[in-house]
């Protein structure tokens, strides 16, 4: 008569017990790193289209026809006033906006565009 040992029977029983227990933990490391993966990827998403966003406004602007300057302005303030800006590209898009707008449509306009805590310092022609 075979008689199985007791601390085989009590690993088997482990082993029965913490195989799925194992296997669900695994399930669920899986979907936090795909939702982390996602974020990011949604974050860069966002980021390239702000950036194709910008660099369009600001050639409209700079081709100095009216109707491309209304069109760089209007795009301008409504990506920084939209939820597709991130906070931390605002400053850079601010102060782009800034170089490129201010000498095109004026400071008054450009304010009208800019968050209110931001002061409009305009160049003169020997400081850009």
């Amino acid at each position: 008569m075979s008689v199985i040992p007791t601390w085989i029977s009590i690993v088997g029983v482990v082993m029965t017990v913490l195989s799925p227990l194992l296997a669900l933990g695994g399930v669920f490391l899986g979907a936090y790193l795909t939702r982390k993966s996602d974020r990011e990827l949604d974050v860069w998403r966002h980021r390239e289209e702000t950036m194709r966003m910008v660099r369009w406004a600001v050639e409209q602007i700079l081709e100095g026809e009216d109707a491309g300057t209304d069109a760089g302005v209007v795009t301008l303030r409504s990506l920084m006033r939209s939820e597709l800006l991130q906070p931390e590209d605002y400053d850079l898009v601010a102060a782009l906006t800034a170089a490129v707008a201010i000498d095109r449509i004026g400071a008054s306009a450009y304010a009208d565009i800019a968050d209110t805590d931001i002061e409009v310092v305009e160049g003169d022609s020997d400081h850009g």
